[in-house]
């Protein structure tokens, strides 16, 4: 068997070991007619008890992937007790970067996952804060952050993971993109961001000149 032949057998082991986990996140919510009470994508999604339960569905989404990741794992081992296969490594290979990219958490003060428990606390906790923003304060999770629609006021700056919802771009590119960021927010968190620490490492830049 040429060289040539087994690249392309571990590039295609590879390929299913990294999109069979993710299937769930792909076609669950997605294909099933499941977005009845939500906003179409991408428009803000308001603060309330469908955005709450969208986020605990969407938890229990990401719990099956790992379930979904076991298949690939296994029969890539079992195969590789037997021969090297390349196609087999590849599963492996292509699982194996599915859990490492789901064990290594972002921030650590969150909590592990893509959808920590904190994070859906601090969401259902402003259904009702403590205090209003403005009068007539509406809440709205935009893509950056979580925002009042009046006052602009952002009450929570994290960005909104994907919510399984239709994606506006289309089915194929939708899915190569959800696919990509693994469901999480398109945009780092704004304290991880380049964008928001550069006044910050400007002004260090000034001191020291």
């Amino acid at each position: 068997m040429s060289l040539s032949t087994d690249v392309i057998r571990l590039v295609l082991g590879m390929l299913i070991g990294i999109i069979l986990p993710r299937i769930p996140l792909l076609f669950f919510t997605r294909f099933l007619n499941m977005e009845q009470e939500l906003p179409p994508h991408p428009d803000p999604v308001p603060i309330g008890i469908p955005l709450v339960q969208r986020l605990l569905l969407m938890r229990r989404i990401h719990v099956m992937c790992w379930i979904t990741a076991t298949l690939p794992l296994a029969l890539g081992l079992w195969i590789l007790q037997n021969s090297p296969e390349p196609f087999a490594f590849g599963m492996v290979a292509g699982a194996s970067w599915f859990a490492i990219s789901r064990i290594v958490p972002e921030d650590i003060e969150q909590g592990f996952g893509i959808l920590p428990l904190s994070l859906i606390k601090s969401v259902n906790n402003l259904r009702e804060p403590e205090n209003d923003c403005c009068e007539q304060a509406t809440l709205f999770w935009e893509v950056r952050s979580i925002r009042c629609k009046q006052c602009r006021f952002i009450a929570l700056e994290t960005p909104r993971p994907d919510l399984g919802r239709m994606r506006s771009d289309g089915r194929f590119k939708g899915s190569l993109r959800v696919l990509l960021m693994d469901g999480r927010p398109i945009f780092p968190p704004s304290d991880s961001s380049v964008v928001s620490e550069g006044p910050e490492l400007l002004s260090k830049v000034t001191e020291e000149e």
